[in-house]
């Protein structure tokens, strides 16, 4: 029985194998091939698991990096950049690039080697992206700068004279931001590290963010780089006029934008409220205007004007007449570098040589309001080497226009001119009132010279005198025409009849 059992598995095995060996035999290339393929289908399917698992480990590490706050810590800024953060393609991008390499390498090396493809595609994409971004600010500051130029904005400090190619920007925070156009920071916008965000170009409104000088760091309250700005410096001894002449001009410009419902003409900032905000008062016959103090801080005073859709930013600058006598305080006069056109201020009745041949009874009648200035020649001569010294042959190009003022209290009298064109002015000016070899200075240095005679006095019902308008279109020459029909003449707006 035992036997029998024993034998009964043996019987089964050599039933079964034998006919596996004689097919074997006959058929030995299928059993050799197929010998060899498992191996290989193993080893196809080991590097399939291994190219799996390295590509999920890379794609973990990507999505720790970029969407799970795994990224490099942002640096901050350094003592000269701006308090902003940097915009992706202003270094996180690379920093990534960086920290996806390192943690896959981590993970998986020396395995990393094999994930070359991967990364060179997440390369090629990163550089792609710079390169947008980057043609993307170089386009916007090309733009912006060409709006600039087309829209004649140039761009001066009224407190440190200085000429801003771009003014500094305050945020909410009080953070100061010096370089807010398109870079590395912020292509549109940026955000200040308050999370605040600000707009990087005019275009998107930087105008009406904080402005600063980013020199002297006052605040800019005309808000630069929205308008053209009109530089409009006045000189003369102490005493001349310049003050009344100032209060004169703007209460013109407010005066002629009242008939048109789109114009305006409004003082910008607290020093021009103060200075021109009792322009109405300054200017009555009866008043008396004090002069400016010699130690007064030189601030430009500035207005902006507006009429037919355009915008003009008039910053006026009254400096004391002892200022305009010595080199040393002229020179600290920055804005004379900044202009293009000058408005020299003479009085008449200070002048030894104009006050000595008039009469007896129009001595009597002037001598309480005859002023103490000294001669003209000598605050234009102190401005002249200054100006050619900040401008070069730039001066050839500017205008100075030749102010006499008191027109009212000339009229009538033996000193009062024949006519009010160019040409009479002119002589009146050179053989009446003795500036001849200062016109002839002139005309051989500046591009254009031009002689007015003014007077700074309300009529009876609070309007200006014609001679301030005539003086004011000259110098808004070349400017929008809306600017000129401000203070075009009654006769010349009513037409004929």
């Amino acid at each position: 029985m035992r036997n029998e059992g024993c034998g009964l598995p043996s019987l089964l095995a050599l039933l079964v194998g034998l006919p596996v060996c004689v097919v074997a035999v006959l058929n030995w290339p299928i059993v050799v091939a197929a010998l060899l393929t498992v191996p290989l289908v193993a080893g196809i399917v080991a590097v399939c698991l291994g190219a799996l698992s390295l590509t999920w480990l890379y794609a973990r590490t990507v999505h720790a990096v970029l969407f799970a706050g795994a990224h490099p810590d942002e640096p901050a800024p350094g003592p000269g950049d701006d308090p902003a953060h940097r915009s992706y393609h202003g270094g996180p991008a690379w920093a990534d690039l960086c920290a996806v390499v390192g943690g896959t390498w981590r993970s998986s090396a020396p395995w990393t080697l094999l994930l070359a493809p991967h990364v060179a595609l997440y390369t090629a994409a990163v550089a792609l992206h710079q390169c947008a971004a980057w043609v993307c600010v170089g386009v916007l500051r090309a733009v912006d700068a060409a709006l600039l130029v087309l829209r004649r904005v140039r761009m001066v400090c009224p407190h440190c004279f200085r000429r801003l190619g771009y003014p500094a920007y305050a945020c909410e925070c009080g953070r100061r931001h010096t370089a807010i156009r398109p870079g590395r920071r912020g292509i549109l916008w940026r955000v200040c590290l308050c999370a605040s965000r600000m707009p990087t170009l005019l275009l998107f409104g930087t105008a009406d963010l904080h402005t600063v000088c980013p020199y002297c760091t006052h605040t800019l309250e005309h808000r630069p780089g929205e308008a053209p700005e009109l530089v409009l410096p006045l000189f003369g001894g102490a005493g001349a006029g310049k003050t009344r002449l100032v209060n004169g001009l703007y209460r013109a410009l407010e005066q002629g934008a009242e008939p048109f419902p789109d114009a305006y003409a409004d003082t910008v900032g607290h020093g021009a409220r103060q200075c021109l905000g009792e322009a109405r008062a300054v200017l009555r016959p009866s008043s008396r205007t004090l002069p400016t103090l010699p130690g007064h801080r030189v601030r430009g005073l500035t207005v902006r004007v507006g009429a037919g859709g355009s915008t003009l930013l008039l910053q006026l600058y009254d400096a004391a007449g002892e200022r305009f006598a010595r080199t040393s305080t002229v020179g600290e006069l920055g804005y004379l570098g900044q202009a293009a056109t000058f408005l020299l201020v003479v009085d008449p009745l200070g002048s030894d040589a104009v006050w000595s041949p008039l009469g007896p009874a129009e001595r009597e009648e002037l001598a309480p309001v005859r002023s103490r200035t000294r001669d003209p020649e000598l605050a234009y001569g102190q401005v002249l080497e200054e100006v050619e010294r900040r401008l070069g042959p730039a001066v050839r190009r500017a205008r100075l226009g030749v102010v006499v003022t008191r027109g009212d209290l000339l009229r009538g009298t033996s000193l009062a001119p024949d006519g009010t064109g160019q040409e009479a002015l002119s002589h009146w000016a050179e053989h009446t009132l003795g500036l001849g070899n200062l016109l002839r200075s002139a005309r051989a240095h500046f591009g254009r010279v031009r002689v007015f005679h003014t007077c700074a006095v309300t009529d009876p019902d609070g309007r200006v005198d014609p001679s301030l308008g005539r003086l004011l279109r000259w110098v808004l020459e070349g400017l929008p025409s809306a600017f000129g029909a401000l203070v075009e003449e009654p006769e010349l707006l009513d037409g004929p009849g």
